[in-house]
């Protein structure tokens, strides 16, 4: 019984340190005038864009402009647009070896002539002085500014999305106990320079990346270009996946295996070891009716410290109500399913379905 409670303790005490130090955006002054480019790339993205938009439009700082690159969308995502008075970009049939969202993002940047460039996915929507923070960082900080947005799950499904929105946060290594140089940036919202947008190649640097912006924020890093990751919390939301449990399966397993891949071997370790004292915990629960009694109170104890620990962790993550941290061992049982499932599809089968294309990948993601 010691060492099953010195086992699940240590596996307790990563998660602390996988997300001890989670860093949000803040407002520093004086801020010098900055000429913003926003660059929305969207893909089906009709309903994402009536939340963004109108978010954008009303922000506390002047845009320069709005750009939405309509990546062969089959609804109504470019008339949206049109309707709420924003620059729309349509590019030319998607080239070979480039993947949608590095061309649209590309024909984005292309078209703008901003002083800060801003690519944002069409599922978020910002505070009214997110853009100023997240410029005021950029003030201060230069090089790339990448924000994780805060989660906002309003669904039972959605919520499934829990435990891998945290490891997400602490794969990128910035928040760690010992928040050391990120691994890369996030995907949904980045702010980047012109002249280090064109310095480090841009997106035709990673045009056959899945990931497109964790890889650019290591090619950032690999020329010696600041990247500084926040949480959203407060300041910059997404709403991943309200269409439904299927929607939210498929989208998590495009990337995640291949995410894996390239997180760094500390908060890689932090993030296996929780997750496994995790599942230890879950597939221990149909065997305690056969233990002692000692032996079911150690595992309670630490059912409930993990219930706590994720409530408390999610906080600045995303919105996870109690009873859904109770039933921790369904998110473990949910997690372990996606991330076996998405290693099938990057190491075996190769491919991907997303948005009604077929990417092709391979463990490194490239097309």
């Amino acid at each position: 019984m010691f060492s099953t409670i010195i086992y699940l303790s240590i596996m307790w005490l990563c998660g602390w340190c996988m997300l001890m130090n989670i860093r949000v955006l803040t407002l520093s002054t004086p801020r010098r005038s900055q000429s913003v480019s926003v660059i929305i790339p969207a893909r089906n993205e009709e309903a994402n864009l009536r939340n963004l938009l109108p978010s954008l439009l009303n922000q506390s700082v002047k845009l320069h402009e709005i750009i939405v690159v309509n990546d062969d969308s089959e609804d109504r995502t470019e008339e949206v647009a049109r309707e709420s008075g924003v620059t729309v970009v349509k590019p030319d049939f998607l080239p070979s070896g480039w993947l949608g969202k590095p061309w649209a993002c590309w024909n984005g940047a292309n078209h703008s002539s901003g002083d800060l460039l801003l690519f944002l996915d069409a599922d978020l929507t910002l505070e009214k002085d997110a853009i100023e923070r997240l410029c005021s960082e950029w003030e201060s900080r230069g090089g790339i500014i990448s924000v994780q947005p805060y989660h906002q799950m309003n669904s039972a499904s959605e919520r499934l999305s829990s435990l891998f929105n945290m490891i997400v946060m602490a794969a990128m290594q910035s928040f760690t106990l010992f928040r050391k140089k990120p691994a890369g940036a996030f995907g949904p919202c980045l702010l980047i320079d012109r002249e280090t947008y064109t310095k480090i190649g841009g997106h035709e640097g990673i045009k056959h990346q899945v990931l497109e912006h964790m890889e650019m924020g290591r090619v950032a890093l690999s020329q010696q270009v600041k990247v500084t990751c926040f949480a959203g919390y407060d300041a910059v939301y997404f709403r991943m996946y309200p269409e439904g449990l299927k929607s939210l399966f498929y989208g998590w397993c495009k990337s995640f295996a291949l995410g894996s891949s390239k997180t760094p071997l500390m908060p890689l370790i932090l993030s296996v070891a929780w997750i496994t004292g995790g599942i230890s915990l879950t597939l221990q629960l149909p065997f305690l009716v056969f233990q002692e009694f000692s032996e079911v109170v150690v595992w309670c104890i630490f059912y409930i410290l993990y219930m706590i620990q994720i409530k408390l962790l999610m906080r600045r993550v995303g919105t996870f109500t109690f009873l859904t941290a109770l039933w921790h061992p369904v998110h473990f049982l949910f997690f372990s399913m996606v991330y076996v499932w998405s290693f099938v599809l990057s190491a075996i089968k190769k491919e991907v379905k997303w948005k009604g294309r077929e990417i092709s990948v391979s463990e490194k993601g490239d097309v």
